[in-house]
This record gives C-alpha cells, sequence and structure tokens, in this order.
C-alpha cells in the first residue's frame, strides 16, 4: 500500500490546549505530522494534574501522546527572552524547517523572522479550504475558543475571525 506523506507541524503546549479545547486535535493529527518535546509533553502533565478547565483539557490531549511524534531538540541558538522548552521547539523549527504551531505572543515576536510560525487558528482557516468545515462551524469553534481560552479582543481571535470572514 502507498504510504501518504503528512505535512509536519510543531506544537507548543499553547497550541495543544487551544486546539483540543475546540475538539479539532483528533482531526488534525489523523492528517497532519504532529512533533512535539518531552517538555511540552512534562508541561502538559503538570497541566493535566489540577482539574481546572485546562488541565481538563491537558489530560484529553494527552490521551493522543502515543499519535505524537516526540523528538529531542539540541539548542543551538538561545533566545534570552524564552523560556527553555520554547528555545528547544524553536530550534527544532529551525533546524527541521517545520512550522511551529503557538499562541505564545513572545514566542511569536522573539522568532517570527527567524521559522515559520501559525498561531493554532490556522487549523481553522486550513480546515475550511478542505472542506471539512463550514465557515459557521469555524467562527463557532473561533468564539468558543476565544471564550475558554480568554481572548477577549486578542489579536489572534481578531485576525483570524477577519480572514474567516473573507472567506466564501
Amino acid at each position: 500500500m502507498e504510504k501518504i506523506l503528512k505535512e509536519n507541524f510543531i506544537f507548543d503546549t499553547s497550541a495543544f490546549i487551544s486546539l483540543e479545547s475546540i475538539y479539532l486535535l483528533r482531526d488534525i493529527i489523523k492528517l497532519f505530522n504532529i512533533i512535539t518535546t518531552n517538555s511540552v509533553v512534562k508541561e502538559l502533565e503538570n497541566f493535566a494534574k489540577h482539574e481546572d478547565k485546562n488541565g481538563k483539557i491537558a489530560k484529553r490531549v494527552l490521551k493522543f501522546k502515543n499519535k505524537f511524534n516526540i523528538q529531542k531538540s539540541k539548542i543551538k541558538e538561545l533566545i534570552e527572552f524564552l523560556e527553555q522548552t520554547d528555545n528547544e521547539l524553536y530550534n527544532l523549527s529551525l533546524n527541521k524547517r517545520f512550522p511551529l504551531i503557538t499562541d505564545d505572543h513572545k514566542l511569536n515576536y522573539h522568532t517570527k523572522h527567524k521559522i515559520i510560525l501559525y498561531f493554532s487558528t490556522f487549523f481553522l482557516i486550513t480546515f475550511i479550504s478542505a472542506g471539512l468545515i463550514s465557515k459557521k462551524e469555524s467562527l463557532e469553534k473561533l468564539e468558543k475558543l476565544r471564550d475558554i481560552r480568554n481572548w477577549e479582543n486578542n489579536i489572534i481571535y481578531l485576525t483570524t475571525k477577519k480572514e474567516l470572514e473573507k472567506l466564501i
């Protein structure tokens, strides 16, 4: 049987939490190869120790752990303003040349001119373009994500909403 090559994406903790909060992670895993690090898995495990909304979401994310491609990343280029985990992800993206999926504004700010970086809402637009969900469903998921993640007038929310509304 012919092997289908899946596009690769590197995920940070915030991307996992956001995408699973609107129940998109299962579909993303079916369509794409998700790469992360042990540090991200540890962050998710720490979230999962709590019974708050992020803890419950992290527990759901960890159910998919065996579907993630967990890789080590040596830090060859350190960005002093970033935490260890973010430096690992940045270096992994830099070395592998795979896009990094995040919702972390600080990570975005310090790496955006060096690597390909998308916010997690990228998949809402991708799924509409592929005909996997409707524009209406995507907008509903974005509103739910805004509420769950406490984004109010956050730039990720506003930019994605504007882009979704432009789509047919």
